[in-house]
């Protein structure tokens, strides 16, 4: 089982969106700009770490623009840090309808799994983000994170390592590399198993998105 010696505290990782929504000149309309503005507000109190008026930014937001697939992540990524798993999951599958193919849905779809202990399903998203994206590192530590749950230390390593090769100081993939090669060493044990609440505490990767609109 993994320890605070590896990991401290929450994980908060931070997801550099390329993608989602932008506002181009042609859409440059009221609502459109008022909607980026206060998902922009949303992202800086939830860097703050102030869930709740987060919560209600990004409701008001997305109240403007339906379909502003950024806020709908950031959003989830709120609520899993408030343990709002349902409202994370609607959240999640109206950006998933949105748009099936975008790295950062998976990715968040991905953590909102291992958040819940769907190690399985975490792997799966984990892997379709990195189909769509190779260079997403946090996939990459997710990936690798629920493949140890399983006991699964060579694809744990290796997805650590590559990880490691994007980042080489990266302390996730660091920690997650260190975990897989001593459960090795010891013979492959079967992994202890974690409750939800610490896999929360100490395992759970909680996305927080950190890329204003402009």
């Amino acid at each position: 089982m993994r320890t605070l010696s590896l990991i401290t505290g929450i994980l908060f990782i931070v997801l550099l969106l390329c993608s989602g929504y932008s506002v181009s000149a042609a859409e440059a309309k009221p609502d459109n700009i008022k909607a980026v503005q206060i998902y922009n507000l949303a992202v800086d109190e939830a860097n703050a770490g102030n869930y709740s008026q987060a919560e209600n930014l990004t409701s008001q937001a997305l109240a403007i623009q339906p379909n502003f697939t950024l806020a709908l992540v950031t959003r989830a990524s709120v609520l899993m840090n408030m343990r709002n798993l349902t409202g994370a999951e609607e959240a999640l599958n109206k950006a998933i309808a949105i748009d099936p193919n975008d790295s950062s849905v998976l990715a968040t779809m991905a953590s909102y799994n291992l958040e819940k202990g769907e190690n399985h399903d975490a792997i799966t998203y984990a892997s379709k983000a990195l189909a769509a994206d190779p260079t997403l590192i946090e996939a990459w530590i997710i990936k690798g994170t629920a493949h140890g749950s399983l006991g699964d230390y060579d694809e744990e390593l290796n997805a650590s390592e590559q990880a490691l090769a994007l980042d080489p100081a990266n302390k996730l993939a660091l920690s997650n590399k260190a975990y897989a090669s001593g459960m090795k060493n010891q013979g492959k044990k079967t992994p202890m198993s974690i409750p939800i609440s610490i896999f929360a505490m100490l395992m759970g990767i909680i996305l927080i998105v950190n890329q204003r609109k402009v």
